[in-house]
């Protein structure tokens, strides 16, 4: 039976991809049988890449004792360890979010009121932002939430801070990395699908303010001040302190 080709990688890894995949289920699942066979003792896993074209062949996989590691819509990564000992890196365990606090020349901050889900009240405004794309620099990013949710166009001036906790979607991480930006006071359009208000507020009445979030305040305080703050706990941000940690400065 022919072997698939190996494609080794620095680790000693095998991999397999799609266009090694043959026309049919019997051929794949002889093919990757006679393979894990003669690698055995040669390389530590083996990584298969199979197209979501091909989800026939998964079940085969599975039966040979290949474990899902992480997908995309277009396709599904497998492994399967060949040694006991090897060493087998985690797919992605972070979400990735961006939030800005927008200053103008005259000491006003830009904030959002999100549109709140069915049934509930809206929550007090807090900073514009939202989540990274693939690809995306963390700077376009920013600039690009605060565009959509604000229609106000800002230019990126420094990073603030990150605050991480394990407290995210589909049980992931988060990692929420605050950058400082400026604008001008123009008019602000909120975006009608998220966006409930967008408004500018002078800095001194919202860190008065106390309906404004501790963390938030902290936020733009920070961003006018430049002052530095480390392993910083805020109390009552978060219900467990110990699922979390903010960095600043």
């Amino acid at each position: 039976m022919k072997l698939f080709d190996a494609l080794v990688n620095p680790y000693n890894g095998c991999y397999i991809g799609p266009e090694q995949l043959p026309d049919t289920v019997a051929e794949f699942a002889g093919r990757l049988a006679a393979s894990l066979d003669a690698w055995h003792h040669h390389y530590a896993l083996i990584w298969l890449e199979l197209p979501a074209c091909r989800a026939e062949l998964i079940s085969v996989a599975l039966e040979l004792g290949f474990a899902f590691h992480h997908c995309t819509p277009e396709k599904l990564m497998l492994s399967k360890k060949l040694q006991a000992d090897s060493y087998l890196p985690l797919a992605a365990t972070h979400s990735i979010g961006v939030g800005a606090v927008v200053l103008s020349a005259s000491g006003k901050v830009l904030l959002v009121q999100e549109k709140p889900l069915e049934g509930r009240s809206p929550s007090y405004f807090k900073l514009p932002g939202g989540m990274v794309d693939a690809k995306e620099h963390l700077v376009d990013a920013v600039i690009r939430e605060v565009l959509e949710e604000t229609g106000v166009a800002a230019s990126f001036d420094s990073f603030l801070g990150v605050r991480h906790h394990h407290q995210g979607q589909f049980g992931a991480s988060n990692l929420y990395m605050v950058c400082r930006l400026t604008a001008e006071e123009t008019q602000p359009i909120p975006d009608p699908r998220e966006i409930l208000q967008a408004r500018w507020f002078d800095c001194a009445d919202y860190l008065a303010d106390p309906n404004a979030s501790h963390y938030n305040k902290l936020l733009v305080q920070t961003a006018i001040s430049g002052a530095r703050l480390f392993s910083h706990k805020v109390p009552g941000y978060m219900t467990s302190p110990d699922d979390y940690e903010i960095f600043m400065g």
